[in-house]
């Protein structure tokens, strides 16, 4: 099938970058979407769809950018390659004729391959640069939302970014989770006033990268009671901690909640209550003070407050 599609598009498509393009628009992936599942940078992408060569890396990334657009389109890679090198120029190079000027510059088979040796020693070389860089560099780390610092008249905020694939992020020391291309998403309560919100990675090096957001929070009175028949108060302090609700069968809460937050619950049959930092979460069930839930970094699951809950 892949053969069938090159041999449809080369009529009309007379370069390279034309046929990944025209392949990528065939299969409704947008250039982003491309990078994302291949890790290839969005700029070479661009420079590849568009022709510009000269702002490629290396020969030997570019093979290996290549071979990843082959998988992902599920076109054979020669045929990528051979176009590459045809676009190039690395056609292979004409028989040397003996040069009668001697002092001319001639090209003759041990030039040759003492170029090719000069060219695979600078692709090693940057190659090696490359791993070396990303050992001693920190890691890569995005925060989408917020973007800057913000006063917001909520008492709940959402944080997502994204990072390096397999490392570990945090917010304000409460492990979230990644999905495949490194980005996380989370719902973070606010306490009044100012919230100040760490965003940190580490990638397997033990290297770091920090991102800080100040949240001001202008809390309004809570919300009216109603019909509810059961009202559980959640405080979290000293420490953040990541906490998940359910109000009849509904989702209230599913993040991380930082220290000195308080969420007021309301419902008329049940609440469920999961926090990942039990000596952080105290709870008021029906103003009664229930005290802390459990002991620091203790995680208790599926806590059900019912009516009949003494």
């Amino acid at each position: 099938m892949a053969e069938e599609l090159f041999k449809k598009k080369i009529v009309k498509i007379d370069t390279l970058g034309e046929y990944l393009a025209s392949v990528r628009k065939q299969l409704n992936y947008d250039i982003k979407t491309v990078s994302a599942i291949t890790q290839i940078k969005l700029a070479y992408l661009a420079s590849l769809e568009a022709g510009d060569y000269e702002k490629l890396p290396a020969e030997v990334y570019v093979s290996g950018f290549l071979k990843s657009l082959a998988d992902l389109y599920r076109i054979k890679e020669k045929i990528l390659i051979d176009q590459y090198e045809k676009e190039r120029g690395f056609e292979a190079a004409p028989i040397a004729s003996v040069d009668k000027n001697p002092g001319r510059w001639s090209v003759t088979p041990r030039r040759l391959a003492g170029i090719a040796s000069v060219v695979a020693g600078l692709s090693a070389a940057a190659y090696v640069g490359v791993q070396i860089n990303s050992v001693l560099a920190p890691p890569f780390l995005e925060v989408f939302e917020p973007a800057s610092d913000l006063t917001v008249a909520d008492s709940s905020i959402v944080i997502s970014g994204r990072g390096e694939v397999g490392a570990e992020i945090f917010l304000n020391n409460q492990q979230v989770l990644t999905d495949a291309h490194g980005q996380f998403t989370e719902n973070l309560s606010l306490s009044s006033g100012l919230n100040v919100i760490e965003v940190s990675e580490y990638n397997k090096f033990g290297k770091v990268s920090r991102v800080t957001r100040q949240i001001t929070a202008q809390i309004g009175g809570g919300r009216p009671v109603g019909a509810a028949t059961l009202t559980l108060v959640v405080s979290v302090g000293p420490e953040p901690a990541w906490v998940y609700m359910e109000a009849d069968g509904v989702v209230v809460q599913r993040g991380t909640m930082l220290s000195g937050s308080i969420k007021t619950i309301t419902a008329k049959d049940q609440v469920i209550l999961t926090s990942a930092n039990a000596g952080s979460t105290s709870l008021t069930y029906n103003g009664k003070d229930l005290g802390k839930l459990g002991r620091p970094g203790e995680v208790i699951r599926n806590v059900e407050f019912s009516v009949a809950t003494p």
